[in-house]
């Protein structure tokens, strides 16, 4: 017991010095190269969206995008330096540190922008970041009525101040990209002072997305994928867009913003669309995979909260298919707003899809709900066994149905979508680590 305390304590101290040496040195990098900074802020689509802008701006500039989504107070630090993370080894982080050192000694090529994801999973974490890197660009994805993290705050508004604090740290000359459609990213914005582009579907967004055409035939590629059509309009230009690979409003929330940032930058909409045209998701983010008997597996696996479920379920409604499963795993950190949220997701199962697939303690409130709701009992299925669900999964998949799968990030689902993949031997390419 001591042996482990001991253990723990040395851990939690080395942890803590070295973050702290990876700070001194990252404020150091940041002054001797001056890059411009983007932060992407949110509680849904952050690393979507910083892909997509990562795409544009990759062909004029030289961009580093920190795709590890590590979404810790690490995460900042080692984007900043280049560098994957030492894990538990302090021989590995010690010649980080000294590699480092090095860089800020010697001239070499340092990226022209940074994108970094600034995630936020407690009060005062978005503090601890801009006192590391203070962005040029400011983009606030979106908050939504249960957001991620919950469990750490008061509500959602508390959430979205913490969040919001990326844009409000801002200078008169710096730039916020917002969300129009989020009503707290909305209610924040009349309190920013420095340059503000919109976007949304509303008419009022200077980025507006519009004649949005899902999954139909006319999207579908030569190797099956359906994904979307639609226009996007600024300064009265409107030129259409074609994400081939990419389904979902978030996919077209994660466009907008890029688009902004692509404005700012110089781009017109004709050369972003054209950039974006061969746009892949990341693993995990409604990315369509082709699943057992022809079917269609949409792997939303990667998070889970209630309004990123609900905008999954109102994508799969609008898709067409002569049946609709949804595998749906516990949505967590969601503090007192747990079961409502849960309920939320279960009252729009039966318009959504024909069967429901549910896994873990929290997530029975959705099969109760969607019984509740108006889904016949003998549709429903809950488990505490995700073996057993994958099981009776297998053998309910008909010839091309659609399956959504989607869950927390400590659920694994991305284990069901393996099991049912046409192609298993795909899974370290296409899913979620």
């Amino acid at each position: 017991m001591r042996y482990t305390l001991y253990v723990t304590c040395y851990t939690i101290t080395m942890r803590a010095i070295i973050i702290k040496i990876l700070n001194i040195l990252s404020k150091k990098m940041l002054e001797k190269y001056n890059p411009v900074i983007i932060g992407v802020a949110g509680s849904v689509g952050k690393s979507s969206t910083k892909k997509a802008i990562y795409e544009i701006l990759k062909g004029k500039y030289k961009v580093r995008c920190d795709r590890s989504c590590y979404n810790t107070d690490i995460s900042i630090p080692l984007a900043i330096i280049g560098f994957k993370s030492g894990g538990r080894s302090v021989g590995r982080w010690a010649e980080i540190i000294f590699k480092t050192i090095g860089r800020l000694f010697k001239k070499s090529r340092y990226p022209d922008i940074l994108i970094l994801e600034m995630g936020v999973n407690r009060p005062n974490d978005m503090k601890k970041m801009l006192a590391v890197a203070k962005p040029n660009i400011g983009v606030l994805t979106g908050i939504g009525k249960f957001p991620s993290h919950l469990e750490y705050f008061k509500d959602a508004k508390h959430i979205a101040r913490e969040k919001s604090l990326l844009t409000r740290s801002l200078g008169k000359k710096d730039l916020a990209i917002l969300n129009l459609d989020d009503e707290f990213i909305r209610e924040l914005s009349e309190n920013i002072k420095t340059n503000i582009i919109t976007y949304g579907f509303g008419k009022n967004a200077d980025v507006q997305a519009e004649e949005i055409l899902l999954g139909s035939k006319k999207v579908r590629t030569e190797d099956g994928s359906m994904g979307m059509r639609f226009k996007i309009s600024y300064q009265g230009t409107t030129v259409p867009f074609r994400l081939p690979y990419a389904l979902g409003k978030g996919q077209i929330y994660s466009t907008l913003s890029a688009v902004a940032v692509g404005i700012h930058f110089g781009f017109n909409l004709v050369e972003i669309s054209e950039i974006l045209s061969d746009y892949h998701p990341l693993a995990g983010r409604m990315k369509m995979i082709k699943g057992i008997n022809e079917s269609l597996i949409i792997d939303d696996t990667f998070n889970s909260n209630p309004s990123s479920v609900l905008s999954a379920l109102e994508t799969v409604e609008k898709l067409e298919a002569l049946r609709k499963i949804a595998v749906l795993g516990d949505m967590l950190e969601l503090g007192e707003q747990c079961e409502s949220g849960h309920r939320e997701v279960g009252k729009a199962i039966p318009n959504s899809v024909d069967f429901l697939f549910t896994y873990g303690k929290k997530s029975e409130v959705i099969a109760h709900q969607a019984q509740k709701s108006g889904m016949k009992k003998e549709n429903i299925f809950h488990f505490e066994n995700i073996d057993e669900l994958i099981e009776l999964l297998k053998n309910t998949i008909q010839n091309k149905d659609i399956v959504l799968v989607k869950g927390s990030r400590a659920m694994q689902m991305e284990r069901v979508v393996k099991e049912i993949m046409a192609d298993p031997r795909k899974a370290d390419e296409l899913l979620v680590k």
